[in-house]
């Protein structure tokens, strides 16, 4: 395979001193945090939530405004059973202004009540003494918060007071609408800065297709990231081109260590366990099952979970590059059924195209595409019931 190109390699929360080289280099995000060091007085300030000093102004606000009962007046009342929300999202700068200059080295954030695709993903904080030139002190890229109306806390190291701070958050989780409930801002004298939580993100583009992959862990090597981007390049272009070409071009790898599944899918993000994908390095066709849930984006009707589990693992029987000995459809039994999902419905939709119809998944797909019930469709294409078919598939299950 061509090797594949890396755009750039950020580690987060390393700051570079702008005394010594000007700017910093492509590993790094965050930037110049004023250079020289702080100033000694700055040693004796508390660790002190300084939010209530500033005031607030964002670029976009509910359609209620700022007193509305969901207004921006809400991100720093204090009071996590409220929150602020913001209808149609592109991007939001969300604005502190503080009288005189702060140490600002860490801020929290506290996620909304309800649908956590409203949550940030990607986001940006700067800070700035004339509201025009700002400076990036921190930068977070493929973030996850399953937990609602929950603290998190991000710290960055910074010698610069400032008179202005911004939260510029670019990408959401998932959804139309950004939701916060709080949004808070500490002052942390240099000796008690720190960067964490820290993570690691590549970007790799190919062939108009973009990879991010962001590794939550401690780690800055991961053994499988080749695995799991070679597999990203190899498989989803072929998806692509089969499936839908309309499908996301922009994808997000994730690797969590919070997460205590295998992996799972969710607009254009994708996330790995890292607990999983430690134990299991060489399985990078665990990505194949979750990319083809992209491809799956745009099914019309109700249609149920254990038929688009059960295709995504058919094509990854039927695409996957590297299949593990411990990854195989299973044997059939008389005590399953064709709604068994995952492996037991993908060995069924393989046993129809060696028997009936060779084409039969991707004529499945378009049909859901266009709002096609599944059973008609079963009806009208093979000229049986679903039900008939599992029997037929009973009485005779050989692959």
């Amino acid at each position: 395979m061509k090797k594949l190109s890396v755009d750039f390699k950020l580690l987060l929360l390393v700051l570079c001193s702008a005394a010594i080289f000007g700017s910093c280099s492509k590993d790094n995000v965050g930037t110049d945090p004023g250079g020289g060091g702080a100033d000694s007085s700055y040693e004796h300030i508390p660790v002190l939530d300084i939010t209530s000093k500033a005031s607030l102004s964002v670029s976009k606000d509910n359609p209620d405004g700022s007193d509305g009962s969901e207004g921006s007046k809400k991100l720093v009342d204090n009071d996590t059973t409220t929150k602020f929300l913001i209808k149609d999202f592109s991007q939001v700068n969300i604005d502190f202004k503080f009288d005189s200059a702060k140490l600002v080295a860490s801020y929290r954030f506290t996620t909304g009540n309800d649908f956590d695709g409203r949550d940030p993903l990607d986001w940006k904080f700067y800070g700035s003494n004339d509201g025009k030139q700002w400076t990036l002190l921190d930068e977070r890229m493929g973030m996850q918060f399953r937990v609602r109306r929950t603290n998190y806390r991000f710290y960055f190291k910074n010698d610069k007071a400032y008179t202005y701070y911004r939260w510029q958050v670019l990408k959401l989780y998932g959804a139309d609408m950004f939701q916060a409930s709080e949004f808070r801002l500490f002052q942390m004298p240099p000796s008690a800065q720190k960067a964490e939580p820290v993570q690691w993100v590549d970007s790799t583009t190919k062939d108009n297709l973009k990879l991010i992959f962001v590794n939550h862990t401690d780690k800055k090597s991961l053994s499988y990231q080749s695995v799991l981007t070679n597999t990203f390049f190899t498989v989803y272009p072929e998806l692509l081109k089969e499936y839908n070409p309309d499908a996301v071009k922009r994808v997000y790898f994730i690797i969590d260590p919070t997460y205590d599944g295998v992996a799972y899918s969710f607009g254009d993000v994708l996330v790995f366990s890292y607990d999983y994908m430690e134990g299991h390095p060489k399985e990078g066709d665990v990505a194949v099952h979750e990319i083809m849930h992209k491809i799956q984006n745009g099914y019309q009707g109700d249609i149920p979970s254990w038929l688009t589990e059960g295709i995504a693992d058919y094509v990854r029987y039927r695409y996957g590059i590297d299949n593990p000995d411990s990854w195989e459809l299973p044997d059939y039994s008389s005590d399953q059924n064709y709604d068994d999902s995952y492996r037991v419905t993908a060995r069924f939709l393989v046993w129809i195209e060696n028997h009936k119809e060779k084409n039969f998944v991707k004529q499945l797909d378009q049909a859901l595409r266009k709002g096609t019930n599944y059973k008609d469709f079963f009806v009208s294409t093979l000229g049986k019931s679903i039900d008939q078919t599992w029997s037929e598939y009973g009485k005779n299950p050989a692959l």
